[in-house]
């Protein structure tokens, strides 16, 4: 039996490797639709910033989850302390002045403007319950998702036989080849290679509203990260404006530090879909400025610019989402 307490940080942080593995299998056999591939389950270990976090890892349908251990009475949201405003490399002195997109005629010199800028774009602050997630490492736009694993020379396919159904009757002959993609009038396939030669993960790509994604991927046992979860993974829990800390970055990495090895990147602004469809995390800079603050601001866990990608006049951002399967017990809801 699985002790949901163990689950939690730091219950988790404190157990063996080897107890680690055992509670892992243990949430593969019991949260994870059994029709779906599940192969290279592994210990992984990251560090940042001098910080280790040891968990378990494994590839679901061609796609690698970490286990993300859950939190109770996490603090969420961003308080501000005053600090941030004299951060000089923040609040560089660039000819270009910051202004509050809603004010425009206020540029953003005093520290009270600008901790009122920190806070109308940051979530407030508040406790919340985190459970346990199996999180995707890697995000997937948001016209895509993977329905399984196929093996072109046998013909064998595991995962979502109802949609690869569609497929194979779309692409025919093609299929026995594995081509790179297919396109029909409704959809595109493609195929990813993976570890095991000759073998792919096959992703669909078809344009779905925020709801029809949502209820595809629960059909396989799939989430995204509601609100509360994407500041919880993409902080660890840290109290900091930024995944790196309080100060702004010189130069940002191309993927941003995480202590649960989850791959949210910085090349390009993007915005991550939630469980609420009018709750998307990260995006463009609201002001549009070129000040520190304002570029790398999209970039911290609490960000909020309370607009939906692509209304308004900010450039639409890359969509994206994380695949979460959440390890919830009955007596917990």
């Amino acid at each position: 039996m699985i002790n949901p307490q163990q689950l939690n940080r730091p219950s988790w942080n404190q157990l063996t490797g080897k107890e680690q593995h055992l509670l892992f299998t243990q949430i593969l056999r019991y949260f994870v639709n059994p029709l779906l591939p599940t192969t290279d389950i592994a210990p992984v270990r990251f560090t940042v910033q001098g910080q280790s976090f040891a968990s378990q890892t494994a590839i679901i349908a061609g796609q690698r989850y970490i286990f993300v251990p859950g939190q109770s009475q996490v603090q969420l949201g961003y308080q501000v302390t005053g600090k941030e405003v004299l951060t000089p490399r923040l609040w560089d002195d660039s000819e270009v002045v910051l202004e509050h997109p809603d004010l425009p005629t206020i540029p953003l010199t005093t520290n009270a403007q600008r901790e009122r800028y920190l806070t109308d774009f940051t979530t407030s602050p508040r406790v919340v319950d985190i459970p346990p997630l199996l999180v995707s490492q890697q995000p997937l736009p948001v016209s895509q998702r993977s329905i399984g694993l196929y093996t072109p020379a046998t013909g064998d396919f595991s995962g979502d036989m109802t949609t690869f159904k569609m497929v194979r009757q779309a692409a025919g002959d093609d299929l026995k080849r594995a081509p790179r993609s297919i396109v029909t009038p409704d959809f595109s396939v493609f195929f990813v290679p993976t570890a095991v030669l000759d073998q792919y993960q096959v992703r669909i790509d078809q344009q779905l509203t925020p709801m029809a994604l949502t209820r595809q991927l629960a059909r396989q046992g799939f989430s995204v990260l509601a609100p509360d979860e994407y500041e919880y993974v993409v902080g660890a829990g840290a109290a900091t404006l930024f995944p790196w800390g309080n100060a702004g970055l010189a130069q940002l990495p191309t993927a941003l530090p995480n202590r649960f090895g989850i791959r949210f990147s910085a090349r390009q602004y993007t915005a991550e879909m939630t469980t609420d469809p009018l709750v998307w995390r990260g995006g463009w800079p609201v002001s549009g400025d070129q000040k520190m603050a304002a570029v790398q601001l999209p970039f911290s866990a609490f960000y909020d610019s309370g607009r939906l990608p692509g209304l308004g006049d900010l450039p639409v951002p890359q969509q994206v989402y994380h695949q979460v399967v959440r390890v919830t017990f009955e007596d917990e809801r």
